[in-house]
């Protein structure tokens, strides 16, 4: 369940990722999902504990200007009355090298990272993401980690599209609970 991501320029890849290796420590800016899961793997990354995780997602706070209000009403009930608990189990090979957008979320690569910074047990970025029919998506990411837990607060921003757009607040938290059950 961990971090990821990095900065693209080709002849500049190799120092940079020589520098995150040394430092233990990411700072890009305007770099893609892919470049950052490569220079925070570089860093040594987030590396977690093997075992049973358990992770907690609960939205805070909505807001649907577009949306009419009944319906909105009955959206936010739905998304801000309980929290999402998820449990995994993460292997030794999935905590050594973890996937990119545990901390930070995956994407389909309509996304750019405006600033990702990893170091010293704390993440800070933003993620700017093209959407369809002129939606553009801005979502800021700022937290801790540990190898044994994460927390993490998130904002999102969508304008443009359907519905004008919607902002959306949430924090997310994980833990290790203990070994891997079966």
């Amino acid at each position: 369940m961990p971090v990821l991501f990095a900065l693209a320029a080709c002849n500049q890849q190799q120092s940079t990722a020589d520098t995150a290796a040394k430092t233990g420590e990411v700072s890009l800016t305007n770099a893609s999902a892919a470049e950052v899961a490569k220079q925070a793997q570089a860093a040594g990354g987030a590396h977690f504990t093997p075992g049973e995780w358990e992770t907690t997602v609960e939205v805070t706070d909505m807001e649907l200007p577009g949306v009419p209000p009944q319906m909105r009403d009955q959206m936010k009930k739905t998304l801000m009355s309980t929290s999402k608990v998820v449990k995994t189990c993460m292997t030794p090979e999935q905590a050594a090298k973890p996937e990119a957008g545990v901390l930070t979320g995956k994407n389909d690569g309509r996304c750019t990272y405006k600033n990702f910074n990893m170091a010293s047990g704390r993440i800070d970025a933003t993620m700017i993401c093209a959407g369809q029919q002129g939606a553009e998506m801005t979502q800021t990411i700022a937290g801790t980690y540990t190898d044994t837990s994460f927390a993490l607060a998130s904002s999102m921003d969508a304008t443009g599209g359907p519905g004008g757009g919607m902002k959306m607040k949430a924090k997310t938290a994980g833990r290790r609970i203990g070994e891997c059950k079966g």
